[in-house]
């Protein structure tokens, strides 16, 4: 089983109330390293630069101190100003440098971080996108939105930020810890004692550290599926004036994280002075000796005073690795949930796949059954249904009789358990879902809509259309003189969503939308939502008289739809679990 699986399987085994779930035993960090490792491989000359950088800047330092030890001896203790002029100026030199190699490091490190965030993002994005409509329909938007974002962050800084400044700490200690044992190698020794109390303090607190992220992030998740859902639907919680209780919602997950966020506290409250008393027994520890060595002539005054402050800075990179392990355990809680989200399985093509032929439109059902994930009750049940090139057809039905199942069928959105879904003969199941929706086009009962212009929202399903072209969509689905009334008529923004429009606008501006697109075959959703019947009789007309240069399948519940319909075909919803499931022709 692939990492990726264990930790999915292990999320799943997981309770969802639970506020601490230990899901780290199925991915350890050499895992996460492993699996994004390869993103990072374009970008190795990059990093191979980025370690000269960083063992040139302890090195400067090394130098400096070096200097400041002459700066003791040669000048302030005899107080002789004639070495004064040179040190001045090597001490100026190597400022000049140390500050040249740190800019540098610092621009590549953000290159290199950002190069990654912004591929790995795209990726994550991608994939969301090319995630069946089941999958988006359990999920919720404020949650992916969060792993989007947040997590997908917390992926470069465990694959970048945390292990370049745990390479960096590693190269600045070896050439530290090389200079100090060079000028004297007891006092170096004596210093180097508290780093495995470092390292111990560390490892106990990483768990904590790692529990107290990951139910953060959950939380923060959460939150933004709450928020998400209260805002994009104010219209219905003022409508029912259930706002205090989305208040109530809100601030109870507030309350959440701030839980989290002073749990966090209360383990950073109790580790930093831990490795602060750390720091100062190493300190004073060379300190006790330092009078040793000076008393015995092992070392000067310059040489002790050089030596403390290169041990000053060696306890940065000692620090910054007591640090990594809690700060990588922290990152992995947001890793684990960005994993989590690639681990979903994408409906892709099979292996083979070929572009759909191309044909005149007839669509052609033969034992289709399909059940959702996670129910029993099947949507269809060994469904048959042929609808002619050309043809007008009306599929009716209660609600839950399957209607809406069928279109994502005839677009590859669906699966079917069992049966074949066929195009002018063609299993769509053989062919690329690329081609199959570009052959098949359906307008959806809600009304999808991009916070642009009219012009643009249009031509999102043919860029290449011309002005004419637009209008004449317009005008065939009954939209254009209603368009042409707004201030700026092709050029209006029509709001997030379309909430400038009327619901009846936003309809027949999708229906526009949809007959721009070359398909052979029209599924339209209710298509008569929010028209009054006259406006219903006017748009099914523009639709179904004429030339028939596509199939439609119309999903209704609208009998004035009835009208203009060759046939109608009802869809009788079973009774109970396993009750076939009936395509009527009447």
């Amino acid at each position: 089983m692939s990492v990726r699986s264990r930790l999915a399987a292990a999320l799943r085994a997981a309770p969802e109330q639970s506020a601490l779930v230990d899901v780290a035993a199925s991915l350890r960090l050499v895992d996460i390293a492993r699996m994004f490792w390869p993103r990072l491989r374009p970008l190795r000359g990059w990093l191979v630069l980025g370690v000269l950088l960083l063992a040139a800047a302890p090195a400067i330092s090394v130098a400096e101190a070096l200097l400041y030890q002459r700066l003791v001896d040669d000048v302030l203790v005899p107080a002789a100003f004639e070495p004064l002029l040179l040190l001045a100026l090597l001490y100026i030199g190597l400022n000049l440098l140390s500050g040249l190699v740190s800019g540098a490091d610092d621009y590549l490190a953000t290159y290199v971080s950002q190069r990654f965030l912004v591929d790995l993002r795209r990726d994550v994005f991608s994939h969301v996108l090319s995630l069946p409509a089941a999958t988006h329909d359990r999920r919720r938007l404020g949650d992916t939105l969060t792993r989007l974002t947040t997590d997908v962050a917390a992926v470069e800084r465990f694959m970048v930020t945390h292990v370049s400044e745990g390479l960096g700490a590693l190269v600045r200690l070896v050439v530290f810890a090389g200079a100090l044992l060079w000028m004297q190698w007891q006092l170096a020794l004596a210093s180097l004692v508290v780093g495995p109390l470092f390292w111990w303090i560390s490892t106990r607190f990483a768990r904590l550290t790692r529990d107290v992220s990951r139910e953060r992030r959950r939380r923060g998740g959460s939150l933004g599926s709450v928020t998400e859902e209260a805002l994009a639907n104010a219209s219905l919680v003022q409508s029912y004036g259930r706002e205090d209780r989305a208040v109530e919602t809100y601030d109870g997950h507030n309350r959440a994280i701030a839980g989290a966020e002073l749990a966090a506290s209360r383990i950073r409250a109790v580790f930093l002075p831990l490795v602060d008393l750390a720091e100062l027994v190493g300190m004073l520890l060379v300190v006790t000796m330092g009078v040793w060595a000076l008393a015995t002539d092992r070392l000067t005054l310059g040489g002790l005073l050089a030596f403390l402050a290169l041990l000053l800075q060696c306890f940065g990179p000692v620090r910054t690795l007591a640090d990594l392990v809690p700060a990588l355990y922290s990152a992995s809680a947001g890793v684990e949930r960005v994993v989590e989200l690639l681990d979903e399985p994408v409906g892709g093509d099979r292996p083979g796949a070929t572009p759909l032929p191309a044909g005149r439109g007839a669509v052609s059902v033969r034992g289709v059954s399909l059940t959702y994930p996670g129910t029993s009750r099947p949507a269809l049940h060994e469904v048959s249904l042929d609808v002619a090139a050309g043809e007008v057809v009306a599929l009716v039905g209660p609600s839950g009789s399957g209607k809406t199942s069928l279109a994502r069928l005839l677009t590859r959105q669906l699966v079917a358990d069992a049966g074949v879904v066929a195009l002018d003969g063609h299993d769509v199941a053989d062919h690329t879902a690329a081609s199959v929706r570009d052959a098949v086009t359906v307008v959806h009962q809600e009304q999808l809509m991009l916070d642009a212009s009219v012009h643009d929202n249009l031509v999102l399903a043919r860029p290449d259309a011309s002005r004419a072209e637009v209008r004449a969509a317009a005008r065939a689905a009954d939209a254009h003189d209603f368009v042409e009334a707004l201030p700026g008529g092709y050029e209006s923004r029509i709001g997030q969503r379309g909430r400038s429009l009327s619901g009846g606008q936003r309809q027949r501006l999708a229906i526009a939308r949809a007959l721009l697109r070359p398909g052979r075959v029209l599924v339209l959703d209710e298509p008569t939502t929010g028209l009054d019947a006259e406006a219903s009789r006017r748009l099914m007309a523009a639709l179904t008289q004429g030339e028939r240069d596509r199939t439609i399948i119309v999903l209704t519940h609208d009998p004035v739809v009835l009208e203009h319909v060759d046939r109608v075909v009802s869809l009788e919803a079973p009774l109970r679990t396993g009750e076939r499931l009936r395509a009527v022709a009447t």
